[in-house]
């Protein structure tokens, strides 16, 4: 990072990225959602604001909230009978351009998509119905022929499985692996840097983290990252330590564990443990919370009742910040831009209580009369030495959130990006 002493460049300006201080506001969308169990952002109704797909176990219930565009929420059934429903997800599966909701039902096996027909009424399309305790499934583009193909984990198969789209929704099912014991997640990346889509997994009873290399043909080799990690539920991807190859991040319910491994950008992983005494963790999610160009994680632990963010202090050090303590039975969370106004919000939804919430960032001390939240020496209006320093005061551009130039004198409170003679950019409010 270059000299990012610009925090007077502009009169009493903050800098987002610095040591953030964050607060954290609740809203509830449904608080009647019985067996709340798997969320999902997308913009469902194609009105350029961010609604949320649901799933409810106790229900057998898919449904999805509209966002008014004031992040008032208004639910619409998509289905009621899709029994032992436990995960959800949209996109579309069909090209086109609404979004499409896809479910499994671990009881029956079933994996369903429900077509959009561009007005939010919803048709359902099997495509299978037997694959035995099936949890997660994400889609993806697996084979490159530009359509959306389903990948799927299924415990009770012990498989992780793709479905191939022929362009016309009718789906292929291929088998990745048929001996991943209680497989529980399957997630696509591209692990290697080749350029085609590899799988990493969890499984649940082998306590096992693997990735599945794809050759370019689809044809899958089997790589064990970690044979010893007490119940492995969830497993995702992330540039974790910005080193340009992916890592990988996961929980292990029974050892209460989130941990992280680190790609040598050879594929060879090393285990750093965030936390392993973190109740029964479920799901995480990578996203940079605190807008300091590091990766953070957003967390939720279903007997610790507990949503959580953890900061990471740019050399992978981890910091639990709490977001909620008394989320009954937390299981799904992931994080978005929800409300519009350029920081990350976080969403989840809590089994025990029935609940689907969203949980509104906001940066403290950036209301008006910041002046307490700045040096003494940086209070006047001028660009000033010291702490104030750019790496060269000739050349800065500055922009609003749109994306257009501005200057300094035409500028009210708000949120600015400045971009310096060397491409840096930085964040910065302007809160008086």
């Amino acid at each position: 990072m270059k000299n990012s002493n610009i925090l007077c460049i502009l009169p009493l300006l903050l800098l987002a990225a610095a040591h953030a201080q964050i607060s954290w506001t609740e809203h509830t969308i449904d608080g009647g959602f019985s067996g709340a169990i798997s969320i999902h952002p997308a913009d469902v109704d194609g009105d350029s604001d961010i609604d949320v797909v649901g799933a409810a176990y106790n229900t057998n219930e898919i449904a999805w909230w509209a966002n008014d565009g004031n992040e008032n929420f208004t639910k619409h059934i998509v289905t009621s009978t899709f029994s032992g429903v436990i995960f959800v997800t949209a996109g579309d599966m069909d090209d086109d351009t609404d979004i499409d909701i896809i479910g499994t039902a671990n009881s029956s096996g079933l994996i369903v998509w429900w077509e959009n027909d561009g007005n939010e009424t919803f048709t359902p399309d099997t495509i299978t119905n037997g694959f035995g305790g099936v949890h997660s499934a994400y889609l993806i583009d697996l084979d490159s022929d530009n359509d959306t193909d389903v990948l799927a984990a299924a415990y009770n198969a012990d498989a992780i499985h793709w479905w191939e789209n022929d362009g016309t929704e009718n789906f292929t099912e291929h088998s990745i692996t048929d001996a991943f014991n209680g497989a529980w997640t399957a997630y696509p990346a591209d692990i290697d840097n080749d350029n085609d889509v590899d799988i990493v997994g969890a499984a649940r009873e082998a306590d096992e983290i693997c990735w599945f290399e794809n050759d370019g043909n689809e044809n899958f080799a089997t790589n064990k990252v970690d044979t010893i990690f007490d119940g492995a539920h969830i497993v995702i991807t992330a540039d974790v330590d910005s080193d340009n190859d992916i890592d990988l991040l996961a929980t292990a319910r029974i050892a209460d564990e989130i941990a992280w491994y680190e790609n040598d950008g050879n594929e060879q992983f090393t285990k750093h443990v965030i936390t392993d005494n973190y109740d029964w963790p479920t799901f995480v999610y990578p996203y940079d919370i605190d807008d300091d160009t590091d990766m953070d994680i957003v967390s939720a632990a279903y007997n610790a009742n507990d949503v959580s963010w953890w900061e990471n202090d740019g050399s992978e050090n981890f910091t639990k910040q709490t977001i909620s303590a008394n989320f009954n039975g937390a299981i799904p969370v992931t994080a978005i831009d929800l409300d519009g106004d350029t920081d990350i919000d976080v969403i989840a939804a809590a089994y025990n209580l029935n609940d689907v919430t969203w949980w509104e960032n906001a940066a403290t001390g950036i209301e008006g009369g910041g002046t307490g939240y700045v040096p003494n020496d940086c209070t006047g209006a001028s660009i000033l030495t010291s702490l104030c320093q750019l790496d060269n005061l000739s050349s800065y551009t500055i922009f609003d959130v749109s994306g257009r130039t501005t200057t300094r004198a035409e500028l009210c409170p708000g949120t600015y990006f400045i971009k310096t003679w060397d491409d840096t950019m930085y964040k910065v409010v302007l809160v008086d």
